[in-house]
């Protein structure tokens, strides 16, 4: 992904910079070594270390992405101490507000070097002994420090917690995400509690508002393609910033500037039907001699089941009349799993079920808040729709505002942008327009688990501030169950499904995620 107000960063960056380098160079100056060379980026690492005695080879560290976070860690701690400076807030605002103590160090009459605080020698006789809660404190902050740059900068952990992407990835898998190779988006909202909670913790908010960066995005070597499975922020998470919405996890079906079509369950792009991926599953109806149970899902490779609706009064009547009653379900499985599920001994018949109607819902755009289009879209059949990308100016019309106006309005925060009878007003009014250029890329999510997964027939397009990242590989995969009442029910707390462990999915461990 291209990279997205790359000069603000650099603006940022270069301001944290000179005000950071400002008590590094009296630091370097007190210590004997020659203060412009605090002045030269990367380069000054070198002397920093020389300063504080470490070994050369924390050079490497320096410069090795990931690693760099834990040395600077020590290497920071390292010249706090180098000048006297051991009380936990004094280092804790001297590693994780840099920016802000080194220049107030600058101003520090009293500040001068003590000695070379990274030789363990020099450690023992003169840091002070620390406390059992002191020494809590400092595992803490080193801990939050080293994981939390990790998770903001290069790499995340993401836990699957719904079927919507079975049976590829599993209710119960944990993955590494990278946040690099499709372009590293910078925090939104610094200022929160790391690693522990993405926005609350106990009901209470886990982040500021106080310091809010805009969407900035460092350049990739990735670009995403049809298909691909992706990390990001739920858009309909309303009332968070961005960063701190929920963490969803699908496949991108369809990328900016693409038009994209469902017909009879198949995904169109551009005219051109989408391969589907290995895997990708349907929904059946399976009639069971008894209520179903954990057993038979953990044999048959069943992540998920819900209750029909309703079954076909025939089929009932047949089953009846061979003197049993079957009990009905709705399973969700590859087309090569239901030959196996077949035979199994519980199962009198099995029939494909993915005929979408007579259902509840409301599919994007087709709100309460639609104003013009009323779509008889379903789940099989859907659109023609277009995916707007950074920079295209598209002709506005009654017809296409119920599709644009929540990327307009809502993620490019044009709130002042109105229609009134097919005619269109920026300004609240005060400014006739015809037409709108995106300032950001739009994709298309859907899970591999067609029928049971909320995704962008729901709610829509996700703006590319909301990506996250991209799933490399699953690094420990739990073997879940839904848990089932007593009556053959998923058991389901608030909106939220339970789910029992069944030991380990040894074969996931490490397995690549395509």
């Amino acid at each position: 992904m291209n990279s997205y107000n790359l000069h603000i960063f650099i603006a940022i960056w270069t301001i944290a910079f000179l005000l950071t380098r400002l008590g590094l160079s009296r630091m370097f100056k007190l210590a004997g070594i020659n203060p412009i060379l605090a002045w030269i980026p990367i380069a000054n690492w070198w002397f920093w270390i020389q300063l504080v005695g470490r070994p050369k080879w924390y050079m490497a560290g320096m410069v090795i992405p990931g690693l760099n976070i834990l040395f600077s860690f020590n290497i920071k701690l390292d010249l706090l101490r180098s000048f006297g400076k051991n009380g936990f807030w004094e280092q804790f605002a001297g590693i994780v507000l840099t920016f802000a103590y080194f220049p107030y160090l600058f101003f520090d009459k009293t500040l001068k070097f003590v000695g070379a605080a990274g030789n363990k020698e020099w450690r023992e006789q003169h840091v002070p002994k620390s406390g059992g809660g002191r020494e809590w404190a400092d595992a803490l902050l080193f801990a939050a420090y080293v994981a939390g740059g990790m998770r903001a900068l290069y790499f995340d952990l993401y836990q699957i917690p719904t079927p919507s992407m079975e049976s590829n990835l599993m209710v119960g898998d944990y993955l590494v995400v990278s946040r690099t190779n499709i372009g590293m988006r910078i925090p939104l909202t610094p200022v929160s509690v790391p690693v522990l909670a993405p926005k609350e913790i106990a009901g209470m908010k886990a982040y500021s508002e106080l310091i809010e960066f805009p969407y900035m995005r460092l350049p990739g070597w990735y670009t995403i393609k049809n298909n691909d499975v992706i990390v990001f922020n739920w858009p309909a998470d309303e009332g968070f910033p961005v960063d701190k919405k929920d963490n969803y996890v699908k496949r991108c079906v369809g990328i900016p500037g693409d038009n994209l079509e469902i017909k009879n369950g198949d995904v169109y792009i551009n005219g051109n039907k989408l391969p589907k991926v290995d895997k990708q599953q349907k929904r059946y109806l399976v009639l069971l001699k008894d209520y179903i149970s954990q057993e038979f899902l953990l044999e048959n490779d069943l992540g998920d089941f819900t209750i029909p609706y309703r079954v076909a009064p025939e089929i009932l009547r047949k089953t009846e009349a061979q003197g049993q009653r079957l009990s009905p379900y709705h399973i969700y499985t590859w087309e090569e799993n239901v030959e196996k599920i077949r035979k199994h001994p519980s199962v009198a018949a099995v029939f494909e079920d993915v005929i979408d109607e007579g259902y509840d819902r409301h599919l994007f755009p087709d709100t309460n808040n639609t104003s013009f289009l009323k779509h008889k879209w379903d789940l099989n059949n859907y659109g023609p729709i277009h995916l707007p990308k950074r920079g295209e100016t598209v002709k506005l019309s009654k017809e296409n505002w119920d599709w644009y106006k929540a990327a307009i309005n809502i993620y490019e925060e044009r709130q002042d942008i109105i229609e009134e009878n097919g005619s269109f007003y920026a300004n609240y009014g005060s400014e006739t327009i015809t037409e709108y250029t995106f300032k950001y890329g739009y994709y298309w999510m859907m899970g591999d688990n067609r029928f049971n997964s909320s995704d962008s027939r729901y709610w829509g397009y996700v703006p590319e501030n909301h990506i996250l990242g991209k799933p490399l590989f699953t690094f420990f995969s739990l073997r879940k169950v839904i848990g089932i009442n007593e009556i053959g029910e998923p058991m389901i707390q608030g909106n939220n499904m339970m789910y029992d462990t069944k030991g380990v999915r040894w074969d996931k461990i490490f397995k690549r995620i395509n």
